[in-house]
């Protein structure tokens, strides 16, 4: 950083992302991937189940008033850019999700197994 030049720290600043999104465009272009670029803003802020804004709970944790889900901010993030994406024309489900089976079988076991102490922690309500 250099003092007092505002604009040269910006486009220091900058400059990480953009060859990281380079970077990205390059390996998905490699494996034959589309890129489609999704508006970031407020997402960190907005409940996914009801598009509220979210509360504040304790700095990286958000609340929302409205349902109760509690998430960290970036995560959060995640969750609404990939709702985005997929409202604008994108696959419903993520390319990494597994397939869909002719003859599903019924989950086995307890579902709070699934989750992990912390896990269930953070997203209690």
């Amino acid at each position: 950083r250099v003092n007092g030049d505002s604009s040269f720290n910006k486009k220091l600043s900058l400059w990480f992302y953009r060859k990281m999104q380079f970077t990205i465009e390059y390996e998905a272009l490699e494996r034959g991937l589309e890129t489609r670029y999704v508006n970031p803003m407020r997402t960190s802020s907005a409940c996914p189940s009801w598009g509220s804004r979210l509360k504040d709970n304790d700095g990286r944790v958000l609340r929302c008033g409205r349902c109760g889900f509690r998430g960290d901010r970036d995560v959060i993030a995640c969750i609404n850019l990939f709702y985005r994406y997929s409202r604008c024309g994108g696959p419903r489900a993520p390319p990494n999700a597994p397939k869909g089976d002719a003859n599903p079988r019924p989950m086995q076991g307890n579902r709070d197994e699934a989750m992990t102490s912390t896990d269930r922690n953070l997203y209690q309500s």
